[in-house]
C-alpha cells in the first residue's frame, strides 16, 4: 500500500499548473513607448558606429596618429561606462523622463558639433575637441540608455525580458547600418552631412 497516495506533496502537485489565459495585449501608451525606445536605441547606435568608414582618414589629415584615433574611439566607451554608473545612481533624484530627454538633447548637439570639427585647426586643437565632444556625447548616450532601461522595467513589468530583447534588435540594426550609411553619405555629400542628419 502506498502511504503517499493521498499526500498533497506528490510529484504532480509540486509544479505550478500552466495558465491557459492569453497574454495581455499592450496598451497604446506601451506601444508608443516601445516605438520611442526602439528609435532611441537605433539612432544612438547609428551615431556611435557611423564614424568607422571615414573618420580615421579625416583625423589623419588633421594630424592625429592611429593611436590617438583609437583613443578617441575608446574614450566614448570609457565615458559611457562611467556615465552609466553615475546616471544609474542618481536616476531617482533626476527622474527617468528628464534624463532621457536631456540625454538625447546632449547626444544630438554633440553629434552636430562633431560634424563641424573638420573646420577646427589641425593638430592639438582638433584632437582635444574630438575627445571633449565624443566624451560628452557618451555621457548623453549613457543617460538616455539608463533611463530607457528603467522605464522598461516600470512600463512593461510583466515582460521586461521580451521588451529588452526586442530593443537589442534595434541596437544591432543601428550598429549594422551605421557604417554603410555613414560611408554613403560621406562619399555623396562630404564630412558634415551625416552628422547633421543624425543630430
Amino acid at each position: 500500500m502506498d502511504t503517499h497516495a493521498g499526500s498533497p506533496h506528490t510529484a504532480e502537485n509540486s509544479f505550478p499548473t500552466e495558465t491557459t489565459e492569453p497574454p495581455t495585449r499592450m496598451t497604446r501608451i506601451q506601444t508608443l513607448t516601445l516605438i520611442s525606445m526602439a528609435s532611441v536605441n537605433f539612432s544612438s547606435m547609428i551615431c556611435y558606429s557611423i564614424l568607422g568608414p571615414f573618420f580615421p582618414n579625416e583625423a589623419v589629415k588633421k594630424g592625429a596618429s592611429q593611436t590617438v584615433i583609437g583613443l578617441i574611439f575608446g574614450s566614448y566607451a570609457l565615458c559611457n561606462l562611467i556615465g552609466s554608473m553615475v546616471m544609474g545612481k542618481y536616476i531617482v533624484q533626476i527622474g527617468a523622463k528628464f534624463m532621457l530627454i536631456a540625454g538625447l538633447f546632449v547626444s544630438a548637439v554633440c553629434t552636430v558639433l562633431f560634424g563641424l570639427l573638420d573646420r577646427a585647426p589641425a593638430g592639438a586643437t582638433f584632437i582635444s575637441l574630438c575627445f571633449i565632444v565624443r566624451s560628452v556625447d557618451a555621457v548623453g548616450f549613457a543617460a538616455a540608455m539608463t533611463s530607457t532601461f528603467a522605464m522598461t522595467a516600470k512600463i512593461f513589468p510583466d515582460n521586461v525580458a521580451t521588451v529588452l530583447g526586442g530593443l537589442e534588435i534595434f541596437t544591432g540594426l543601428g550598429l549594422i547600418l551605421g557604417p554603410p550609411v555613414g560611408g554613403w553619405f560621406y562619399h555623396s555629400f562630404g564630412y558634415e552631412v551625416p552628422f547633421m542628419l543624425l543630430g
